[in-house]
């Protein structure tokens, strides 16, 4: 009976030996990860003065960051030494950072351009891939300092966005049959129980004009449950899969919420985002699209220098608002908006006391996106130009002075955005059209002489994961036509409340 046992326990521990051979030969052939990053030399426009103390900063801000696991670069002291006269050029060439990410097993190489100017410094981060050629982030910020401590503290920024971009939280480095290797552990806040999901990439979608890499697409594997965690590598066992596919070394793990059995369920720290699906990590940075639900007030009000009578009532409606991004910088927009109200007599004289209403905005317009920090999550200063129209599509009665109005032109615009905590932010909008025109369905006061439209909104947003907000605001517009001919003034005033849903794509 003891040689069974004995016998037994000896397979056993064989069965676990092969395991472990078979998982670390497949991390050794595995592609290195995103979190595994290095600061190549920081080159400068005066002779390394300058470079030197910044990356003393930023490889310290590395270090001890959550989400990166550094890697020193006195691995790449050997290889770059061939380099010494055209350093420049070896930093350019995907084939020698390609040798230097083999070497290292880094999967973001960080590199950092400083080029002085009259006043202040421009700064360029870039994060390649292991291959050398895959851009994964680029960033061009000019500050007006040159100071040290300002420069690192920019460049911390900018790796900071960075990371929020890395499409996954851990990735597979060995497969032995249901059972599977992740690379991530304890230090990553993770522990026993944790469902995870395995998705795999299936393509790149990169910036038209930036060419570097916006979004990865990807189609779900399998859903997991880690069943022994240890400091900085996991093992999983197959839960269920999704097609008809196995597990593969290099598919990528996304922490589900769906947890239990551990110590954490609420949220991970230290840098890992929790993501319910694959759908959540697939954020770009082409522009937003937001929808909104529109519930406010609005009124029409005649004016002569004999009487003064006005309609009004609540106003409830759906909302559209788009960006594209063609840069950090510059940008195109369209606001489109439908209102629906029943109106009815607030003051003076009608042979109708009720009206119904069909309310209606749009507006297209292109911009230039100021960044006082040089931070693109920062404060922001947008000043824009377009061609919009405000439509009251009032019931006709001419016997009351009521008909259908548009008033539409060139407008111009200005919005400021900033973050007051984290993940909260708050703005403020004016725009005002240009010498706007003002037509009638029916013709009922003429040509006016004067013509005025003025629109001020006030809101926030909520940043609830990396490509979707809540977001909400309080909107007035007003518009007026005044025709000195019949002594008359036509006002127009909507008040909304606006609440909804932003997404990057």
């Amino acid at each position: 009976m003891k040689e069974r046992r004995s016998v037994k326990n000896y397979l056993n521990y064989l069965c676990k030996l092969i395991i472990a051979f078979t998982l670390l030969a497949a991390v050794a052939n595995a592609e290195p990860s995103m979190r595994k990053c290095m600061i190549l030399p920081v080159r400068d426009s005066v002779g390394g003065a300058i470079g030197f103390k910044v990356y003393d900063l930023v490889e310290r801000y590395l270090k001890a960051s959550k989400w990166c696991y550094y890697q020193s670069n006195s691995e790449i002291i050997n290889i770059l030494t061939n380099y010494k006269n055209t350093l420049d050029q070896a930093l350019n060439n995907p084939e020698v950072l390609k040798i230097v990410s083999e070497k290292t097993q880094a999967g973001s190489l960080i590199k950092i351009k400083l080029d002085s100017m009259a006043k202040g410094m421009n700064i360029e981060v870039t994060v390649l891939g292991p291959n050398g050629k895959d851009v994964y982030f680029n960033q061009v910020t000019a500050i007006e300092s040159d100071e040290i401590e300002v420069i690192a503290q920019t460049v911390n920024n900018w790796l900071d966005v960075y990371e929020k971009n890395i499409p996954y939280d851990a990735r597979v480095v060995g497969v032995l049959g249901t059972q599977f290797t992740i690379d991530l552990g304890q230090q990553a806040g993770i522990y026993n129980g944790y469902e995870i999901n395995v998705v795999r990439p299936v393509k790149k979608q990169r910036h038209p004009l930036l060419k570097e890499i916006v979004e990865w697409r990807t189609m779900p594997i399998a859903t997991a449950k880690l069943f022994h965690v240890g400091q900085s590598q996991a093992q999983a066992k197959i839960l269920k899969y999704e097609r008809e596919t196995l597990v593969q070394v290099d598919d990528w793990i996304l922490i589900s919420k769906n947890t239990a059995d551990v110590k954490n369920n609420e949220s991970l720290e230290y840098g890992v985002q929790i993501r319910p699906d694959d759908e959540s990590s697939s954020f770009g940075k082409l522009g937003f699209i937001a929808g909104y639900l529109n519930l406010g007030s609005g009124s029409a009000r005649i004016d002569n220098s004999s009487s003064g009578k006005e309609i009004g009532g609540l106003n409830i409606g759906v909302g559209l608002a788009a960006e594209i991004w063609a840069t950090r910088n510059y940008w195109a927009g369209l606001d489109i908006d439908k209102h629906f109200g029943s109106h009815s007599k607030k003051e003076g004289t009608f042979n109708s006391d009720s009206n119904s209403l069909s309310f209606s905005k749009f507006k297209l317009k292109v911009g230039y996106r100021y960044l006082p920090l040089g931070f693109f999550y920062g404060p922001q200063l947008d000043g824009y130009i377009g061609y919009g129209s405000y439509t009251y599509g009032y019931d006709n009665k001419v016997a009351d002075g009521i008909t259908e109005t548009v008033y539409k032109g060139i407008f111009l615009g200005g919005k400021g955005s900033m973050p007051i905590i984290k993940d909260v932010r708050a703005h403020l909008l004016i725009e005002f059209m240009l010498s706007p025109g003002y037509e009638e369905t029916l013709k009922i006061y003429g040509e006016a002489d004067t013509v005025k439209s003025f629109n001020l909104e006030v809101g926030g947003s909520y940043q609830y994961s990396p490509n979707t907000a809540f977001v909400g605001a309080m909107e007035y517009i007003s518009n007026s036509a005044e025709f000195e001919n019949s002594d008359t003034v036509v006002k127009h005033k909507n008040l909304n409340f606006k609440i909804g849903a932003s997404f990057n794509y």
